[in-house]
């Protein structure tokens, strides 16, 4: 079978029969096409002809280009599910990527807000500003929810339960989770929504059913957010090293430092495997250290 043909198979059931999203099927695509342009430069154009030499040349070439260690772990995790997926459909007799292994992880240092900063961040935006009830509704959203940039721009009003004070949120692959909010975010909702989401819901651009929306009445993107945040931070004098996502990270750290559980957490940052919730455990080595020292009767003693 041609490469390209069976791409375009792959693609194809990933998005109907996996109903994965357009991000993953965009990435999926972007990365066997790189494959695909490796192949032919080998002069192999058939899933029958690749075999586990010419992969791990290829893993090699993404290497020899200087790219992160979590960008080849995602490509090689796509070829992974390529040849998978040609070996259970039966397409090839033997699967070359089974013995191909992920590179070591990098350790990454997660950002995350002391209390002080978040405070000051989410105080930004202020009275006179005509978009700061929605400004400051995404800012407390992201802080309150831990959700992603991705769920918070998905966001619809019908996600959101006034009178149970919940709200649902559409994650990755498209599955979905139901969080409780605070009553102080049900009302910086329902002040947006009262102040200035009605005067944005205008012209050709309005989209009704999102919550939060741009100047032309349409769905915010996640650019828009990451140069909203980026202009507060500087307007109180942050460092821009913090990003959109330390919210999430900041969410869950927080969290923990005040005794919640990893399970917890998890279901509220919708987490597929707690040890993908377990990173932040390292984060909050200081509350550990003051459990101890308040706890332990040797540490009391001392």
């Amino acid at each position: 079978m041609n490469l390209s043909a069976a791409i375009d198979n792959f693609l194809q059931f990933q998005s109907i029969e996996r109903n994965a999203s357009s991000l993953t099927i965009k990435a999926y695509s972007e990365d066997l096409c790189e494959l695909t342009g490796y192949a032919e430069n080998e002069k192999v154009t058939t899933v029958e002809e690749t075999d586990y030499f010419l992969l791990r040349g290829f893993i090699a070439y993404l290497y020899e280009r200087g790219l992160a260690k979590s960008s080849i772990e995602r490509k090689l995790a796509t070829v992974r599910s390529f040849y998978n997926y040609l070996y259970k459909k039966r397409s090839i007799e033997e699967n070359p990527a089974r013995m191909l292994k992920f590179p070591k992880k990098e350790k990454k240092i997660l950002s995350v807000f002391p209390k002080e900063d978040i405070n000051k961040l989410l105080s930004a935006p202020k009275e006179g500003n005509p978009a700061a009830p929605r400004d400051r509704l995404i800012l407390e959203l992201l802080y309150g929810t831990g959700m992603r940039v991705s769920e918070l721009v998905g966001l619809n009003i019908s996600d959101v339960d006034f009178s149970g004070n919940r709200l649902r949120i559409r994650g990755k692959g498209k599955k979905e989770r139901i969080i409780p909010l605070d009553k102080i975010y049900i009302n910086f909702i329902g002040d947006y929504i009262h102040s200035i989401r009605g005067m944005l819901h205008k012209g050709s651009f309005a989209d009704p059913e999102a919550l939060i929306l741009n100047r032309r009445g349409g769905r915010l993107s996640a650019r828009n957010i990451l140069e909203l945040i980026k202009q507060y931070l500087r307007e109180v004098n942050l460092p821009d090293t913090y990003s959109p996502h330390s919210f999430r990270h900041t969410f869950a750290t927080h969290l923990l430092g005040a005794g919640a559980d990893l399970r917890s957490i998890q279901e509220l940052l919708g987490h597929e495997s707690l040890s993908t919730t377990q990173k932040y455990t390292h984060l909050d080595l200081q509350a550990l250290i003051d459990a101890y020292t308040y706890s332990h009767p040797k540490a009391q003693n001392k």
